[in-house]
């Protein structure tokens, strides 16, 4: 046996073995999971065919540059190919669509789905043919197969760009975003928290909106940005944050004496604590509305039972342990509310099991419930955390431009490290806002696996085609 080389993945052996041994030697190198290499194609030795690999691989870079050179050739003609692109692409969209066209010589049979609003048109298209329709609501088992399209208002709808980077909602299930939009746009807001900030975001949202006409995905996206722009500002007002504290550091180079400060409601390096404390209530609001949610849609399902010793048991334990805290609902020193949840608790946890089960089902259910709640009620403290990061470091940028003492040169660096401060947030606010509702909120009671409604349209890469009205 022979290591010919290794990686940090592999190690590729040369073992030579007689014919008749074969079999044990697989059997040897089984538990190894090995990857036999077959040289068929090979009948010269090894550095004849290592030259000979060689020699192709040039041959084909040589080939490779000739096409990247007559495709250089054809860049006159780059607008024509978009276009003709397009054009074939919508051929194909139409030639797939007739495909599904059940045809005689005679006739034309034809099943679809169309949204429950659109109805109204359809009948008043139809009615123009010769023809014969039935419209009915899609039958139980054929939910899975029901295309989701989701509905929303200019609010909502901005984050359908979450929604479609998860996953669709089921037919059957809930659309999240009405629910989600007033969390996801607050925390944003939180997390960045700067006047400076905000007013760039919503600038930037209304001109690309404005000007340029973007398809419907980009159009979602920056009203998400437009959205979560005025929700930082408005922070950012409350934390008195613009550009960190770009103000009172320029007023401080101009007049030394200057003693002026951004008023603030509160601020993240004064307010730690209490910025802490609020994330971790928000958190809270947000998981209850996710529990909420469940409870409704199980009730509809008739698994009140199972919403009862689910949700409702350790909404009412939460309860329990804040009133606790609080010292409010206490009958001789006892939590009533708390033991109510307990006692729940342990019947809800233990009514299937049988013997020893009962302890091992109560034990598990108690662990992973605390554990589980706990750290998801802590995730939240990244609202607090990100805050603080995104000021103090806006902050140490216009500290360094102060040194100088020159209104120029602090103006200078305090734009250049306030810019890789902004995209450094926006990045990573947007990443955690997005882990937050996916892991954090989603998991309460999404139903994901929803098939996209994509009715045969216009759909085009490198050419925009706009309806113009009549």
């Amino acid at each position: 046996m022979y290591e010919a080389s290794s990686d940090h993945d592999l190690h590729y052996l040369l073992l030579l073995v007689h014919k008749s041994q074969q079999e044990a030697a697989d059997d040897a190198l089984k538990p190894f999971g090995p990857s036999n290499v077959a040289f068929k194609d090979y009948t010269g030795s090894a550095a004849q065919e290592a030259a000979a690999l060689e020699q192709t691989l040039e041959q084909l870079k040589t080939q490779r540059q000739a096409q990247a050179d007559r495709a250089a050739g054809y860049a006159d003609w780059r607008e024509r190919l978009q276009i003709c692109a397009d054009r074939l692409s919508q051929e194909l969209s139409k030639e797939t669509a007739r495909s599904k066209l059940w045809t005689t010589k005679s006739a034309i049979f034809l099943e679809g789905w169309v949204p429950e609003q659109d109805v109204p048109r359809l009948e008043k298209a139809l009615s123009g043919f010769d023809c014969a329709w039935d419209l009915r609501d899609p039958l139980p088992e054929e939910t899975e197969e029901v295309p989701v399209k989701l509905q929303n208002n200019r609010f909502t709808r901005s984050l359908n760009v979450v929604t479609n980077m998860y996953s669709l909602p089921a037919y059957d299930g809930v659309d999240p975003n009405p629910l989600m939009a007033p969390f996801f746009i607050l925390f944003f807001g939180i997390m960045m928290a700067d006047m400076g900030y905000g007013l760039l975001m919503v600038i930037a949202a209304l001109v690309v909106l404005g000007k340029s006409h973007p398809r419907e995905s980009t159009r979602n996206f920056m009203e998400l940005v437009l959205w979560c722009g005025i929700s930082t500002f408005i922070i950012g007002a409350l934390t008195g944050g613009f550009f960190g504290d770009f103000i009172p550091q320029l007023l401080k180079i101009i007049n030394p004496d200057s003693t002026f400060e951004m008023p603030a409601l509160f601020t993240p390096l004064n307010d730690t604590i209490a910025i802490m404390l609020g994330s971790l209530v928000l958190g809270v609001l947000q998981i209850l509305t996710g529990m909420t949610v469940s409870v409704i849609e199980k009730c509809k399902k008739g698994e009140f039972i199972d919403a009862l010793f689910e949700e409702i048991t350790w909404f009412i334990i939460l309860v329990g342990v804040a009133l606790a805290a609080l010292g409010v609902g206490s009958v001789a020193g006892i939590p009533v509310v708390l033991v109510i949840g307990a006692l729940m608790l342990i019947f809800g946890g233990t009514r299937n099991a049988k013997g020893f089960g009962k302890v091992t089902s109560l034990v598990g259910l108690v662990y992973n419930g605390v554990t589980g709640y706990f750290s998801d009620v802590l995730s939240y403290v990244r609202l607090m955390a990100l805050m603080l990061s995104g000021s103090v470091i806006a902050q140490v940028f216009n500290t360094l431009g102060s040194v100088f003492g020159n209104v120029v040169m602090f103006v200078i660096i305090s734009m250049i490290g306030n810019a890789l401060n902004l995209a450094l947030n926006l990045l990573g606010c947007y990443v955690h806002d997005l882990r937050l509702q996916c892991l954090e909120f989603f998991n309460r009671f999404y139903k994901e696996g929803g098939v996209p409604f994509s009715p045969l349209a216009i759909q085009t890469t490198s050419v925009d085609v706009i309806k113009e009205e009549q």
